[in-house]
């Protein structure tokens, strides 16, 4: 009997795989291979034409952008658009993941409409959220005059204080949707008669929340994490829309200084090795996340 359910895991684990044999092959074209082509190419100078291999200078792009004090302003400016990102999103998205899972009227209309900020592509974000902050016409400016906050118009993203917190609310706003329903998810797996039973025992909501809701999504607490590294450290389309990279450099992230080389500056050498650097951070923050919140679940 051993060998034959042996025997059937192997068969199970085999098909599988060839289900998912065409997703990797996919995942190597659109992925592997141009990372592979992003790297040799940070290791040459490339012509401004594209055309041709260039010449081979080992890692002098990584020493000239390594040398660059911009690089390592970008950098942290970089970390610190990621860091409001990640703790915002998280935070918005756990509260309403909270919300979603107490039973009251309303609450699949409201699961619904959580969708549409998510499906909303980060284009469209920069642009809703450029005309919300709109120094002339903005709805965000009527709300705080009318709260007696501020006495005239602001233009926050003209602003080198505030351009950077906005573009990172804004695409807080979207990724907070996307947190709220992966951990919804999590907690409809939670058993109910492990949270009646701490209830019984005379556990409070806080003591519930810390002991046993979120060592039970930490598993997705993780995955938020890293995706939420990802999309804070690569953030480009927002910047984009809304400021490109201004004012001055106050929104210049190592995404769009990508763009700048690539595209403006057309030093194909530098952009690849930006983007390794990049890559590189992104692999950390990753790294870093899974080590510190993944733990089995034991409630």
């Amino acid at each position: 009997m051993k060998r034959q359910g042996s025997k059937r895991s192997v068969s199970n684990r085999r098909f599988g795989f060839y289900l998912a044999l065409p997703a990797i092959l996919v995942l190597l074209v659109l992925l592997a291979i141009p990372a592979i082509l992003t790297v040799f190419q940070s290791l040459f100078v490339v012509p401004a034409d594209g055309v041709g291999i260039g010449t081979f200078t080992k890692v002098d792009n990584f020493l000239y952008i390594f040398k660059n004090e911009i690089f390592w302003a970008t950098c942290l400016r970089s970390i610190l658009f990621a860091a409001i990102f990640i703790i915002g999103s998280t935070v918005i998205g756990l509260a309403g993941a909270l919300l979603l899972n107490e039973k009251f009227v309303g609450r699949l209309v409201l699961r619904g409409l959580l969708v549409l900020p998510w499906a909303c592509p980060w284009l469209i974000v920069g642009i809703i959220w450029k005309w919300f902050l709109d120094g002339n016409i903005g709805l965000f400016n009527g709300v705080l005059i009318r709260l007696h906050l501020i006495s005239n118009y602001k233009d926050f993203l003209s602003d080198p204080n505030w351009a950077l917190l906005m573009t990172a609310l804004a695409a807080t706003w979207r990724q907070s949707c996307l947190v709220a329903l992966l951990l919804l998810a999590g907690l409809q797996t939670l058993p109910r008669d492990i949270w009646d039973a701490a209830s019984v025992d005379g556990a409070g909501i806080i003591q519930r929340f810390r002991h046993i809701t979120l060592p039970w999504l930490r598993p997705a607490l993780t995955v938020v994490t890293v995706l939420n590294v990802i999309y804070g450290l690569m953030q480009f389309d927002v910047i984009f829309i809304m400021t490109q990279g201004g004012p001055g450099s106050s929104t210049t992230l190592l995404s769009y200084l990508i763009y700048r080389q690539f595209f403006i500056f057309t030093n194909f050498g530098v952009g690849s090795a930006l983007a390794v650097s990049l890559a590189i951070i992104a692999l950390i923050g990753g790294l870093i996340a899974v080590k510190t919140l993944y733990r089995k679940i034991e409630v």
